[in-house]
């Protein structure tokens, strides 16, 4: 299976061709749900590690704000959607191009992971 994984990420060219003398260009054949663990840690070797998210600089770069509770008469709070806590005031928030808030730590980690928010 190894051989096969390198084949497919084309360092070993020749073994990347299949019986008709076609090239496989493509990682359709693999299905990381049937391989083993040890075919796993090869998958992962081949193809490597990529980050997907923001650099630590990029996410310091934030604006952020102080949090001020709005004088509603309902009641009504706003609150992190990752960690699902009230907003205080005098919290600083990070604010991202969307306007939404957030406790700091909860979107820099998030953030950290994927380079998108929802």
């Amino acid at each position: 299976m190894a051989a096969r994984l390198l084949a497919l990420a084309g360092i070993n060219e020749r073994e990347a061709e299949d019986h008709d003398g076609h090239s496989q260009d493509t990682w359709e054949d693999v299905d990381p749900d049937e391989l083993s663990y040890e075919e796993l840690l090869a998958l992962g070797e081949v193809v490597g590690t990529e980050s997907r998210g923001l650099s630590a600089d990029t996410i310091a770069s934030l604006p952020s704000m102080n949090y001020k509770t709005p004088s509603t008469q309902d009641g009504s709070t706003d609150s992190c959607v990752i960690c699902r806590l009230d907003f205080e005031d005098g919290d600083t928030l990070t604010v991202l191009s969307c306007k939404h808030l957030y406790h700091p730590d909860c979107i820099n980690n998030w953030l950290q992971i994927n380079k998108v928010s929802y």
